[in-house]
């Protein structure tokens, strides 16, 4: 039986990349001893919404680059993905649309987008520049995809406004060259999001990610890569935690934190879904489930290059609880 204990996504691209940790459990009652059916629901629909916002941060990063409100002397916007037309009527004005046409099946696995992201440069001359802030505003905006194994969908609709800060700006040669880092911070405050089953949900992030370049070399079965090291750590202050990345109600009601114990890490030589380090406190309606990165297959840190997998911690009735499990 294959259960999502939780589902960290850091979407690769200038803002996020996707960090997503599936686990196998062969005792199904343990897996019901260890989280109800609505904690796992909250984490998988905590999988879908950081999934699909990072996903679309991507698209509109990249295309942002071909624009002049991304620092080209001309040019309008164009979507390096399927599915999407960008109205750039209002980019003397700072604004881009990004409208999802709602019949195209794009990614893997398959998915449909629906409605429509206004983008628009609130702070700052151009994207590229240190400083500058995308306002993203969500209109509707509807991934619907398949279930795996099963004929159902899934659907997650975002209605709301979030920020995207570009905290270094993207200076390329000192990036490549210089070791400057790429660094982006996100704001997100009472973002509505709507599920298939018409269950919605309040959702609040603040994050900071950051990339840095350390040239090219081989990866664990000698195939030589771009080294690139990825951090990510919450960014703001939620019940005394300092280092909270999202907090809301979830679709039963229920408050629910995520904040960080050590910002995680991971790079390309390792895989980018496989972190070394980091650990985060998981919290659903006053249950707290603590995953910390990195460790080997005793659940211990890994003095390894590149560690076997994660441990998650928690009390149960019967005491201290802990489980490892593999990336």
């Amino acid at each position: 039986m294959k259960t999502k204990i939780l589902s960290l996504l850091l979407v690769v691209g200038w803002v996020a990349m996707v960090c997503v940790v599936s686990c196998k459990k062969k005792d199904t009652t343990t897996v019901k001893d260890t989280l109800d059916a609505q904690v796992q629901q909250h984490n998988s629909d905590a999988d879908n919404v950081k999934n699909e916002s990072d996903q679309a941060d991507q698209d509109i990063n990249n295309s942002i680059g071909t624009s002049s409100l991304g620092g080209r002397m001309a040019g309008v916007a164009s979507s390096p993905l399927c599915g999407v037309t960008i109205d750039s009527s209002q980019i003397a004005s700072r604004i881009l649309i990004f409208n999802f046409d709602g019949t195209t099946y794009c990614f893997s696995p398959s998915r449909l987008r629906t409605g429509s992201i206004k983008v628009q440069l609130t702070t700052g001359t151009h994207w590229n520049d240190a400083g500058s802030v995308l306002t993203l505003t969500y209109i509707n905006f509807k991934v619907t995809y398949p279930i795996a194994n099963s004929t159902a969908v899934k659907s997650v609709t975002f209605n709301g406004t979030k920020t995207l800060k570009n905290v270094n700006g993207n200076n390329w040669i000192g990036f490549y060259f210089s070791g400057v880092a790429l660094k982006y911070q996100e704001r997100a405050l009472g973002i509505r999001v709507k599920f298939e089953s018409g269950d919605t949900a309040t959702w609040n992030s603040a994050r900071m990610t950051q990339w840095n370049y350390y040239g090219i070399t081989g990866n664990p079965l000698g195939v030589p890569v771009a080294y690139y090291a990825f951090t990510a750590n919450g960014d703001t202050t939620v019940n005394g935690h300092a280092t909270t990345d999202s907090w809301g109600t979830n679709r039963y009601g229920f408050p629910f934190t995520t904040y960080y114990q050590g910002a995680w890490a991971s790079n390309t030589y390792c895989g980018l879904w496989r972190p070394n380090s980091g650990a985060l406190v998981h919290s659903v309606n006053g249950n707290d489930y603590t995953f910390t990165a990195g460790v080997d297959p005793q659940g211990n840190l890994s003095s390894s290059t590149c560690k076997y997998g994660f441990k998650v911690s928690w009390t149960s009735g019967n005491g201290p609880q802990s489980v490892v499990l593999s990336y």
